[in-house]
Parts: C-alpha cells; sequence; structure tokens
C-alpha cells in the first residue's frame, strides 16, 4: 500500500471512528460543552479593558468586597452600600481573592454567574425540547448581546438569572420525580435570589405558583404540592432568616433603593403622570411593547445608555422571530411550557411598578427565560419540517444551525464595536478609567484596611489629575 493510500485510509478510519463517537447523547453533550467554552472565551476575552471605563456601581461593589476580605465589611447578613444583602457581595471578594488584584480578577465574578447560568440553562431546556433546539438555544443565549454585556461588567444583577433557573430546574425536577431533595434545591435558591439583586427577591413567587400550575394541570397532587411547597417555604425561610431578623429591624433603610425607584413614590411627574398606578397601567404597555414586541425605542429611560445600543431590543432579529414562534407554541403546549411562565412575575413586579422602565438591569433575571421560548419555537419549527421528509429537514437544520451561528457572530461583533466607542465609556461615568486602576485599587484596599468608608473622592480627583491618562476622563472636564 502506497503512503498516500495509507493516508486516506487512515483519515477515513478516523472520520468514521469520529462519527460512531458523535452520535446521540455523546454529540449532544459535546456541543453544549463547546458552546459553554465559547461562552466563557468571549466572556474573559479583553475583560480587563473592555468595557473601558470601570462604572461607579462596579468599584462601589469592588469596596464592599475589599472590606469583607480586610474583616473591615458587613458580614453576611448584613447590608453592603446600596443597601442589599451583602451576601450576594461574597462571591466578588472571593474572586479577589482567587484572581488576584486586576481588573480582570474581580470582573471574573460576573463571568463565572453568567457561565453558571448558562450551565444550568441547558438541562432546563432539555426537559421540554429536542437536542438540536437546546444547542441552539443555548448558543444564541450564550452569544446574546444583553446577556453578554451583564455577564462582563462587575454589577450583581446577573445572580438573579442564575438562581432563577437553579429555582425553575429544581422545582420542575421535584414536580416530575417527587424527589425532596429538588424541593430542597428549589428552596435553596429561592432563598440565594433574596441574598441577591432585588428582583431575585420574587423567585420563591414564581416556583410557589409553578407548583400550583402543576397541581392545576393535574401534574402534581395536591398532597404532593403541599408538602413540596412547604419544604421549599421551610429551606427558604431557614436560610434567609438571619436577614430577616436584619431587615425587619432596619426596614425602612433595606427598602430605600426600592422606595427612590416605586412609582408610588413619584413626586415629579414621570412621563406627564404622577398618580402611582397611571404609571403603572402605562409600564404595562411600555414594558409589553419592549420585552415582548422588542420595540427599541421603548428603552430610553433612566440609565439605558449603559446597558445595551441606543434603540436596540434585547433580542437580535433571528432571535426575536424564534421567541414570538416559541411564545405561540408555549401556550399551544401548556402543559409543556407551564414552568417558565411564572417567571414572568419577577419581571412584571420588577418593571411596571418601577420608573424608568423597561430597565435591561432589571429584567436580567427573565434573559434566559427568553431562550427557552425560542428553543421551543425552533423544537416546533423542526417537528414541521421533519414532515417534509429527510433532505429537507437537514436542510433546514443547516440553514438554522448557520442562522445560529451568524447571530451569535453578529451580537458579540456588535458588543465589542460598542464597548470600544469613547462615547460609550463616557456615559459609564462617574467611574474610573483603566489606565487610572492602580492608583484607586490601592487607595481602596488602604481604605478597607483602615475600616474607612471608602476611597476619598477630593483626594483621588486631584491625584487623578496628575495623572491624567484618559482621554475619556479628560473630555468630562472639558465639558
Amino acid at each position: 500500500m502506497t503512503p498516500c493510500a495509507t493516508a486516506r485510509s487512515w483519515f477515513a478510519g478516523s472520520i468514521g471512528r469520529l462519527a460512531r463517537f458523535m452520535t446521540g447523547r455523546r454529540a449532544e453533550l459535546v456541543l453544549a460543552c463547546l458552546i459553554l467554552a465559547a461562552a466563557t472565551a468571549v466572556r474573559v476575552v479583553k475583560l480587563d479593558t473592555l468595557p473601558r471605563i470601570l462604572a461607579g456601581d462596579e468599584l462601589d461593589n469592588l469596596q464592599t468586597a475589599y472590606h469583607i476580605i480586610e474583616g473591615t465589611g458587613p458580614g453576611p447578613f448584613g447590608f453592603d452600600w446600596k443597601p442589599a444583602p451583602a451576601l450576594g457581595l461574597y462571591p466578588l471578594a472571593w474572586s479577589v481573592r482567587i484572581f488576584g488584584n486586576g481588573v480582570w480578577s474581580f470582573r471574573m465574578f460576573p463571568v463565572v454567574m453568567g457561565v453558571l447560568t448558562l450551565a444550568l440553562f441547558y438541562p432546563l431546556a432539555r426537559q421540554s425540547m429536542r437536542p438540536f433546539a437546546a444547542v441552539a438555544s443555548l448558543a444564541l443565549l450564550g452569544s446574546n448581546l444583553w446577556f453578554l454585556h451583564f455577564s462582563r461588567t462587575a454589577w450583581d444583577n446577573i445572580n438573579s438569572a442564575l438562581f432563577a433557573v437553579g429555582a425553575c430546574l429544581c422545582a420542575s425536577r421535584a414536580i416530575d420525580s417527587r424527589g425532596w431533595r429538588w424541593w430542597a434545591g428549589a428552596g435553596a435558591f429561592s432563598a440565594l435570589g433574596m441574598y441577591g439583586y432585588f428582583t431575585g427577591r420574587f423567585i420563591i413567587v414564581a416556583v410557589l405558583v409553578q407548583v400550583a400550575l402543576a397541581v392545576a394541570l393535574r401534574t402534581l397532587s395536591w398532597r404532593d404540592a403541599v408538602r413540596g411547597g412547604a419544604l421549599v417555604t421551610l429551606i427558604a425561610a431557614v436560610l434567609v432568616a438571619p436577614l430577616a431578623v436584619n431587615v425587619l429591624e432596619d426596614w425602612d433603610y433595606f427598602n430605600r433603593r426600592t422606595q427612590m425607584v416605586s412609582v408610588f413614590n413619584t413626586k415629579q411627574p414621570y412621563e406627564g403622570d404622577t398618580n402611582g398606578w397611571v404609571i403603572a397601567a402605562k409600564n404595562v404597555v411600555r414594558n409589553y411593547r419592549g420585552f415582548v414586541l422588542q420595540d427599541g425605542s421603548e428603552f430610553r429611560r433612566g440609565l439605558w445608555t449603559r446597558y445595551g445600543p441606543p434603540g436596540a431590543p434585547p433580542l437580535d432579529l433571528l432571535t426575536t422571530h424564534l421567541f414570538w414562534v416559541g411564545m405561540v407554541v408555549a401556550v399551544v403546549r401548556f402543559r409543556q411550557s407551564f414552568h417558565w411562565w411564572p417567571y414572568f412575575i419577577p419581571l412584571f413586579i420588577s418593571e411596571v411598578f418601577s420608573r424608568g422602565t423597561p430597565d435591561l438591569a432589571r429584567g436580567v433575571l427573565f434573559a434566559p427565560f427568553y431562550f427557552l421560548y425560542v428553543g421551543l419555537g425552533v423544537d416546533a419549527l423542526g417537528q414541521v419540517v421533519e414532515t417534509w421528509g429527510r433532505r429537507a429537514t437537514a436542510t433546514a437544520a443547516a440553514i438554522l444551525a448557520i442562522g445560529v451561528v451568524a447571530a451569535g457572530a453578529w451580537n458579540i461583533r456588535e458588543y465589542f464595536l460598542w464597548q470600544s466607542r469613547d462615547a460609550v465609556q463616557m456615559q459609564r461615568l462617574p467611574g474610573i478609567d483603566r489606565c487610572e486602576w492602580e492608583l484607586w485599587r490601592d487607595m481602596a484596599r488602604e481604605a478597607a484596611r483602615l475600616g474607612n468608608g471608602g476611597v476619598n473622592g477630593a483626594e483621588f480627583e486631584a491625584r487623578r489629575r496628575v495623572l491624567d491618562c484618559s482621554p475619556v476622563v479628560r473630555a468630562t472636564w472639558t465639558r
């Protein structure tokens, strides 16, 4: 046998072995792991330089983390600067301890939260759809510009998405299996939601509604529902009890930030109205147009310039249409999709009863659930195409796969183009430039070590003017 023939034989044999290996469940897991790896890579590339400006909320969170590290900060059941439960920022302190003192190190906190959300999303998706649809929805979620942005900036709101997906997964498994460990898991994730970003406080409501729907659909008996719901509530109550003591002692302080944006505390006209119920009613329409109809013009209130490109809705064009298809299919297949619907509740409460909405930061809890509907849409379309024959099915799958890759690449490209513009970075101020990081970090660590509240603003401003290394910051001096 000639060398060329030997090489051809080896190559053909390798392809055959690979084809046999990449079958069924194994191929699905390999693809899912590759997508997770790619999503992780996109989240860590240039993490220390994009976003270039470290926004004020990032820095305030980091100062709390430094105080936790130095032993001068709040305990896990105390409050951070917002105020919110300080336990939500303990993972940020762990990130600094593990990865070091760079910008990259503390921004690994949202990266890890985002990737863990993706990892839990996939088994949740697979409960209601076939592998191709689940893989496609995972790829679209992993590359979605909105979700990617909050996976790269050290705000803590992305933890609400992780806890919501975890709670939904555990509750759905508990409903199917009656296993007490899954009920306990749903209770634990519900409790974590109360320690995280404020929209996560309503995760337990979604879980209990999920259980009630299972009873209404006769998927779960009343007896099992009462037992499961009681266990969820008990686990959550036990885990939240230490925090609850502090909350009850200082209720007004704990709810200060929530009260600041509440429609019922409107003193000056908001969009022409001062009555809280009128604003809430109009918010229903605004948020429906923004989050369901994907009208990008609605995302122009509050701090929208920090959360997405001007005029851009949460979903790209392809994903939007798949989402709409999936919503219709989810209504028709309500017995299959009922687990997801209750997670509109945290989105509804946080967006309708606060000003400055639709707001992508408050709504990020629901981001993964969008893509469950997207996946269901893909699954339904696949079932229709399968009736056309094997060749048509293969062609449609290839076209959709190309579309998913193209949409993902477009979103990633748009994210980096958007964040590379100085004008966009100016909208993240007040904050500091990457070139000012070492100065600010040393001052913050020293303040934390001494137990001071934080960086002395006047001293830092004087020293950054001497440093004068940032064209973005300098532009604000001359405006």
